[in-house]
C-alpha cells in the first residue's frame, strides 16, 4: 500500500527543495570566496541554467508530475555540478563541497547499485577537474595532498552512503512484506467476518423466521378473537427479523444480483432516511467484486440514514478501464474528517472497516464534499482481475 511509488514521490520532493535551495548558496560561495578564474566566463550562464532546472523541477513536483525519475534527476544534478565546479575554480571551488552531499542523496535512492555508481561518477567527475585544469600543475605540493585527501573522503562518503543504501533498501523490502502481510490479514479477518454473518443470516432466516411464519399461518386458520393482534405481534417480528437478516448478509444479492441488490437497500434506506434514493449501476461492473460492493455500499447508505439529513442520495456503480467504481453522494450535512479519524476509537468502525477492505485488495477509498461543496461524496475503487479486464 505505500509503498515505493510514494516512497520516491516523497524522495523526489526532498530533491526537489534541497536543489532549489542550492542555487543561492552556490552564487555566494562562488562570489564571497577568491579562487583561480580559468572558465569563469562559463558559470554565470550554468548557473542560470541550474535555477531553471531547479524551479522546473520543484513546480513538476507541486503539480504531482515530476520530470523524471529521482534516478535519471540525481545523474543531471552531477553533471550540473560538476560543470559549475569546473568553471568556478575547479578543486579550489568551494562549490566541490556539493560532491559529497551527492552520495547521501543517492542513498535515499534506495538502490546500493545506483547509489555506488552515482558516488563512484561524483569522485570520478572530481578528480578529473582537479587533474585537468588549466592551473592544477603550477599549485604547492600541499595543495595538491589536500586534493587528493578530497579524494578519499569522497572515495569514503561514497562508501559509507552504499552501505546506508543497503540498510533502507532492506528495511524498506521488510516494510512492504509486512505490509503485504498486514493486507492478507485484513482480508481474511473480514472473510470470516462475512462468514459468521452469513451463517448468523441463515439460521434466522431458515430457522427462527420460518417457525414464526409457520405460526402465523396456524393462528389466521384458528379464528379465535386474539389471533389479528397475535397475527399483527407476529407480523413484526418477522419484519425485524427480515430486517436482521438483510443487515447481517445480502441474500438478496444471490437471486437478484448487484444491481437488484443495490436498488433494495437504497429503497429501504429512502423510507427510513426520508430521502429520494437513485442508483446506477451498469451491468458491466457486477460479477467479480460484488459482495464487497455490496457491503460497502450498504455501510455508506447507513451512515446516509443515520448522520446525513439528506435530502436526496445517489448510488453509481460502473466500470472503467481496469477499475470498478463505487460512488455515493448526499446533499446533507457533510463529512468532518476529524469525527472520521476519532470514529474507530469510539467504537465505529463501519467506514473505517469499509476502507481498510477496498485498500486490502489494492483498492482507494476516498471521501469528501459533495456536489457544491455541500454534503457528502465517497469515491470506492476496486482492481478488476487481469483476465476480467480483457472481457
Amino acid at each position: 500500500m505505500t509503498s515505493r511509488p510514494r516512497l520516491m514521490s516523497r524522495q523526489s520532493g526532498a530533491f526537489a527543495v534541497i536543489r532549489l535551495a542550492a542555487v543561492p548558496v552556490f552564487l555566494l560561495a562562488e562570489r564571497l570566496v577568491e579562487h583561480p578564474e580559468a572558465n569563469q566566463a562559463l558559470f554565470t550562464p550554468l548557473l542560470a541554467l541550474a535555477a531553471l532546472y531547479a524551479v522546473a523541477a520543484m513546480v513538476s513536483e507541486v503539480c504531482g508530475r515530476p520530470l523524471s525519475t529521482p534516478a535519471v534527476l540525481v545523474a543531471v544534478d552531477i553533471v550540473l555540478i560538476a560543470a559549475l565546479v569546473a568553471t568556478s575554480g575547479g578543486p579550489f571551488s568551494q562549490l566541490r563541497y556539493a560532491f559529497f552531499l551527492l552520495p547521501l542523496g543517492a542513498a535515499l535512492l534506495v538502490s546500493p547499485r545506483l547509489t555506488a555508481a552515482f558516488s563512484a561518477a561524483g569522485l570520478s567527475l572530481y578528480a578529473l577537474i582537479a587533474v585537468t585544469y588549466p592551473e592544477f600543475a603550477q599549485v604547492p605540493r600541499d595543495a595538491v595532498g589536500f586534493e587528493i585527501t578530497q579524494i578519499l573522503f569522497l572515495a569514503w562518503t561514497g562508501s559509507a552512503a552504499s552501505v546506508l543504501s543497503a540498510i533502507l533498501a532492506r528495511r524498506t523490502r521488510e516494510v512492504s512484506e509486512l505490509l503485504a502481510v498486514r493486507g492478507r490479514l485484513v482480508a481474511q479477518a473480514l472473510d470470516a467476518e462475512d462468514q459468521a454473518r452469513r451463517l448468523l443470516a441463515t439460521s434466522l432466516h431458515d430457522h427462527a423466521l420460518q417457525n414464526l411464519l409457520a405460526a402465523r399461518h396456524l393462528l389466521a386458520s384458528e379464528g379465535r378473537d386474539n389471533a389479528a393482534l397475535i397475527g399483527e405481534g407476529l407480523d413484526r417480528g418477522i419484519s425485524q427479523i427480515r430486517e436482521a437478516v438483510f443487515d447481517l448478509h445480502p441474500y438478496l444479492l444471490e437471486p437478484v444480483g448487484l444491481r437488484g441488490a443495490i436498488h433494495a437497500i437504497a429503497a429501504r434506506a429512502g423510507d427510513r432516511g426520508g430521502f429520494d434514493a437513485s442508483v446506477e449501476v451498469e451491468a458491466a461492473a457486477s460479477g467479480v467484486h460484488d459482495q464487497l460492493l455490496f457491503a460497502i455500499a450498504r455501510e455508506l447508505v447507513a451512515n446516509c440514514v443515520k448522520h446525513a439529513h439528506a435530502t436526496s442520495m445517489s448510488i453509481s456503480i460502473r466500470r472503467l478501464a481496469d477499475t470498478v467504481e463505487l460512488i455515493v453522494v448526499d446533499d446533507g450535512v457533510g463529512i468532518d474528517s476529524s469525527e472520521v479519524e476519532r470514529a474507530p476509537l469510539n467504537g465505529h468502525i463501519g467506514l473505517a472497516s469499509s476502507a481498510e477492505r477496498a485498500v486490502a485488495i489494492g483498492g482507494t477509498f476516498e471521501y469528501g464534499a459533495g456536489t457544491d461543496g455541500r454534503g457528502t461524496r465517497v469515491r470506492v475503487c476496486l482492481p478488476m482481475p487481469a483476465r476480467s479486464r480483457a472481457a
